[in-house]
């Protein structure tokens, strides 16, 4: 795979940190998501910072992705572990249609997109052999998941995708009202194992098919 790097991204410092290493994840992810695009543009800023792992990113657009990279973060071994997680989670984004800008997703509730999340957190896991925070969904109860889940079928997409209602933050990352975090992916992780499927026959799979899988176990 051929990466370009945004020499006016606000990180662009960082590239020679990280340029080896990306070219390194994103070769291996290619090989187990053929239909990944064969160039790529790297934007690195840190905006998607997670400050556990010290990177981050997103799926910007179907040949953008963002790379956030502290260079300050203490433990690099770990680090680096948690990027390569990054990259395949992404890179599952982009198969999927599911980015920030020009989706080919279908969207009809929160819900969808929790799907999706969960999907490439899975990826990750399983594949990426990372543990990501955002997946650990154990220490809820099938109860509290359910209820999650539900929630998330009853907002609209329009209702969650307004600027200022701050919906997407509370789900995706922090609900100050119960101090949770990520429930959004980790209700979409465990609606994704309970397929029993390995997450690559899903790649394709709508996320209503998904949710009729896991209806059914």
């Amino acid at each position: 795979m051929e990466l370009t790097f945004f020499e006016d991204a606000p990180n662009y410092g960082v590239v020679e940190l990280v340029r080896k290493p990306l070219q390194e994840y994103f070769d291996e992810v290619a090989l187990l998501l053929p239909e990944l695009p064969k160039k790529l543009s790297i934007w690195l800023d840190n905006s998607f910072l997670i400050r556990e792992t010290g990177e981050g990113g997103s799926a910007y657009s179907p040949k953008v992705i963002n790379i956030s990279f502290d260079v300050d973060f203490k433990n690099k071994e770990s680090q680096l572990v948690d990027l390569r997680g990054t990259v395949f989670h992404e890179a599952y984004h982009l198969v999927q249609g599911h980015t920030f800008f020009d989706s080919t997703a279908e969207y009809r509730s929160l819900l969808d997109s929790a799907i999706y999340e969960g999907c490439a957190t899975v990826f990750e896991r399983e594949y990426a052999g990372v543990s990501p925070l955002w997946g650990e969904y154990k220490q809820h109860s099938p109860k509290e998941l359910a209820k999650w889940r539900d929630a998330m079928a009853a907002i609209s997409v329009e209702d969650y995708r307004g600027e200022k209602n701050g919906l997407w933050d509370k789900w995706a990352f922090y609900d100050k009202e119960d101090a949770r975090r990520w429930k959004l992916y980790k209700t979409g992780a465990w609606v994704v194992d309970q397929t029993g499927l390995d997450i690559l026959t899903l790649l394709n799979t709508s996320t209503q098919q998904i949710i009729d899988m896991y209806k059914r176990n």
